[in-house]
């Protein structure tokens, strides 16, 4: 009997400390922003068009030289054969960085980069100075066949808004335009 009290009297002590005890410091929170460029939402009016040189303009569409990844829509830039490049971007509003500055961010676009001369840019960019925060560059592997994959970057928030700017450019002229399909952009911040 007398063994039997204390190990009540310590089943009771461990449960009151489980229940009393605060715990510890709050599980880290994840926001995310999707656009897959479907059609019924209107993509064309978030993302504005940017060229240098001979591009045409930007398409949002369901059909392409690739069809869409996922969903019914898509984005697509061509690069002429004159040369230059041409981006779509929008302003990213990342929520939670006011509240937990320092937050990691990444971006990711599923593309399909097609022809010779090719290159594609995924940029984060400070809206303030215009000055890079991040930047993949992606050139054409010809050694591959085309298809999706996926690219991303990755950054530490010290703003709260950002520009995301995809880009495909041409260094020289070439017997085939460069195109970039685009599709399921995702940001996303952990803090």
């Amino acid at each position: 009997m007398r063994s039997a009290l204390p190990r009540a009297l310590m089943a009771v002590a461990i449960a009151l400390a489980a229940v009393l005890v605060p715990a510890g410091p709050a599980s880290a929170g994840v926001w995310q922003l999707s656009d897959g460029f479907e059609p019924a939402s209107n993509p064309a009016a978030r993302w504005a068009f940017t060229d240098q040189g001979d591009c045409d303009t930007p398409y949002f569409q369901s059909v392409g030289v690739a069809s869409p990844r996922t969903g019914t829509g898509m984005a697509g830039l061509r690069v002429s054969n004159t040369g230059g490049w041409c981006a779509i971007s929008r302003t990213i509003v990342l929520t939670p960085v006011p509240a937990h500055p320092g937050a990691r961010c990444a971006a990711g676009v599923w593309l399909d980069l097609r022809n010779a001369a090719a290159t594609f840019n995924l940029e984060v960019i400070n809206p303030a100075d215009w000055t890079y925060i991040a930047l993949k560059t992606v050139p054409v592997d010809q050694t591959v066949d085309p298809g999706w994959r996926l690219h991303t970057v990755s950054w530490t928030a010290q703003r709260s808004d950002v520009v995301l700017r995809l880009t495909v450019g041409k260094a020289f002229n070439h017997l085939f335009a460069p195109r970039a399909e685009l599709d399921d952009v995702v940001v996303q911040c952990a803090y």
